[in-house]
């Protein structure tokens, strides 16, 4: 045993002697391609001879019209940054990978930002300004084709936003923004949230299954009609924390939706702002003081806080439709539950009554664990149904309306 130990230790004292001579002797020969960039006036492939065992890159800084070296990579994929120091054993080659510069315009109030040719960022950062002249607006087609970029940040400076600024920028995860559309104004035309920014429409987000998550900064106060209408990939919504409203169909079949919370300021939520939404977890933190039709219909919601007001005076149609809704209060302000408005609502336990209301068909139906003693009707509260809906109203369900107002 003693002298294999002897045989492999020398074996591995010559090995190591070996490679201490080339690195530390002789040298290693490293090509470095520049990949049609210049250095040192010359296009020529950089041929140096390395000694001491590894390579700075910093001190090889090639330059390329429009862009920027960002790293290199050897014959085997691996990825070295502009200012990596790399251990070199063997003859290497290494080719530049550059990355398009943002570039900058005047406009009215400050610079538009655009991506230059050639642009190969992965994480951007757009910046809130420049030279101290602010950054407002993202132009059109800014980010176009953009493949490499992963997480994008746009500051809260800009106050624009051009059609197709994100277009083609299929490996996008993250995004980060400072409104949901092509300004932070609120508008009701249709196609100004994220399928305006990604020249796309409903039936074209397949084209960017990464994209996971998207912020939208405190510098927002509005979710516009049709913001995130069909994204189907989209898992989280972080909103700000100074929204006040959800459009139209703002997250309407977002049917991958997982996660989406309403700050405290949120009060209005419009027609089928979450339709669909099957997957969602939504919480809510404020009382909302107004809800369109189908504006849950089908969704992961489980609670809800109704705060009533003048422009609370009824339930919409289907507005929590199939919804995992467990309980709720309807403020003394309600007059009217409409159609189908809790149907199919299987988790539904408790419903509190402050007020006379009517009952349009199908209201409650089919909601199983409905039973009288869920129905609670505090001082001054009534049931009454509208005409045609006495039969429908709480069918499938446990309640014997011939005791509801008992």
């Amino acid at each position: 045993m003693k002298k294999k130990a002897i045989v492999v230790l020398a074996v591995l004292t010559i090995v190591a002697a070996a490679v201490c001579f080339a690195a530390c002797g002789e040298g290693v020969k490293v090509t470095l391609d520049l990949a049609g960039g210049v250095y040192g006036g010359s296009d020529e492939n950089i041929v140096a001879t390395v000694k001491g065992g590894q390579i700075d890159l910093g001190e090889y800084r090639p330059e390329y019209e429009g862009a920027q070296i960002s790293g290199w990579t050897d014959e085997e994929g691996n990825f070295y940054g502009a200012n990596a120091i790399v251990a070199v054993e063997k003859e290497l080659k290494l080719t530049a990978v550059y990355e398009g510069v943002l570039q900058y315009t005047r406009v009215e109030g400050g610079y538009s930002v655009f991506a230059g040719a050639g642009f190969k960022g992965v994480r951007v950062a757009v910046p809130a300004s420049v030279d101290g002249v602010p950054v407002v607006e993202v132009a059109e087609n800014a980010f176009k084709g953009c493949e490499s970029i992963e997480t994008l940040v746009i500051p809260d400076s800009v106050k624009k936003m051009g059609r197709g600024a994100f277009e083609g920028c299929t490996s996008l995860q993250n995004l980060i923004l400072p409104f949901a559309g092509a300004s932070a104004t609120v508008t009701s035309e249709p196609n100004m949230g994220m399928a305006y920014l990604f020249g796309s429409s409903s039936s074209s987000w397949t084209r960017y299954p990464e994209l996971k998550t998207i912020t939208v900064s405190s510098a927002a106060t509005y979710v516009p009609n049709g913001a995130f209408e069909g994204m189907r990939s989209l898992e989280r919504v972080y909103l700000g924390e100074n929204i006040t409203g959800i459009g139209e169909r703002a997250f309407q079949n977002c049917t991958g939706l997982l996660q989406v919370r309403l700050p405290e300021k949120c009060v209005t939520i419009a027609n089928r702002a979450f339709y669909n939404c099957s997957k969602a977890s939504i919480e809510i933190e404020g009382a909302i003081t107004s809800l369109g039709a189908s504006a849950f219909y089908n969704s992961g919601l489980s609670e809800i806080t109704l705060a009533g007001g003048e422009s609370m005076k009824s339930i919409g149609t289907d507005c929590f439709n199939s919804s995992r809704i467990t309980a709720i209060e309807l403020p003394a302000t309600i007059e009217q539950i409409g159609s189908s408005a809790f149907r199919n609502c299987k988790s539904l336990t408790r419903v509190t009554f402050n007020s006379q209301v009517t009952l349009y068909s199908s209201a409650f139906a089919d909601c199983v664990k409905l039973d009288n003693s869920s129905l609670v009707l505090n001082a001054g509260a009534k049931i009454a149904f509208a005409e045609g809906a006495e039969e429908s109203a709480f069918s499938g369900t446990k309640v014997d309306i011939t005791q509801i107002n008992a």
